[in-house]
């Protein structure tokens, strides 16, 4: 198995062109045509985490994203709870996030990107890449190692205890916020405004009916 050589594999970071069955949130696939975007996985030793802290690591990956998209593009880019980039209403970037736990603490963890560069056409409608966003085609590998740069940026200023803070650049860039929008729970639809989002990872929404927490795949964006 790859990761029983530990500390050996800190900061590798394994890429391809092309993905047959990318894995995306809720079981869904994520679509890549060859030699279009940037797929990559970043293995990290994380044993100063603790189990509980496991949102620590969708802040910084998100938040390393938006740094670059934010440096290159510009405005328009917004994190979508927990784990997607989005440029006004389309779906740009996507992470996932796999914890290996042992000894109370997350030993390491794999960081899973997907980065839509040049793709030009999409089955599914929600997707879009900065080739269509700007008309023109972009270097991956620059973009790849721009991003690198970016995770570690982001990395280090976790290691060095500056967790509310990476929580305070994620919420302040967070899809949604603050805007009335329809959600839907447990078969339910119901209007709300996103308003917060807890260290723990938990989303805070203000509906007709007071303030609601929903955790990871306990509700989902409408309209």
């Amino acid at each position: 198995m790859l990761l029983t050589k530990q500390e050996e594999l800190n900061g590798t970071v394994v890429y391809t062109d092309y993905q047959t069955a990318g894995k995306g949130q809720r079981g869904n696939i994520w679509e890549s045509e060859p030699e279009a975007n940037v797929l990559l996985s970043i293995i990290l030793q994380t044993d100063f985490i603790d189990p509980t802290d496991y949102f620590d690591l969708t802040v910084i990956t998100s938040l390393a994203l938006h740094d670059l998209l934010t440096d290159y593009f510009n405005s328009g880019f917004k994190i979508k709870w927990p784990n997607d980039l989005y440029f006004r209403n389309k779906k740009i970037a996507g992470i996932l996030i796999e914890n290996y736990i042992k000894n109370n603490t997350i030993e390491r963890c794999i960081m899973g990107i997907g980065l839509n560069v040049n793709q030009l056409h999409f089955e599914e409608k929600i997707a879009v890449s900065l080739a269509q966003i700007c008309e023109q085609t972009f270097d991956r590998k620059e973009l790849t190692n721009v991003l690198l740069q970016k995770v570690e940026a982001r990395f280090m200023a976790l290691k060095r205890g500056k967790k509310s803070g990476l929580l305070r650049d994620y919420k302040s860039n967070l899809y949604w916020k603050n805007e009335l929008h329809v959600f839907q729970s447990e078969g339910t639809y119901f209007n709300g405004k996103i308003v917060d989002v807890e260290s723990s990872g938990k989303l805070k929404i203000k509906t007709e009916d007071g303030v609601r927490y929903f955790d990871f795949k306990e509700v989902q964006f409408i309209k």
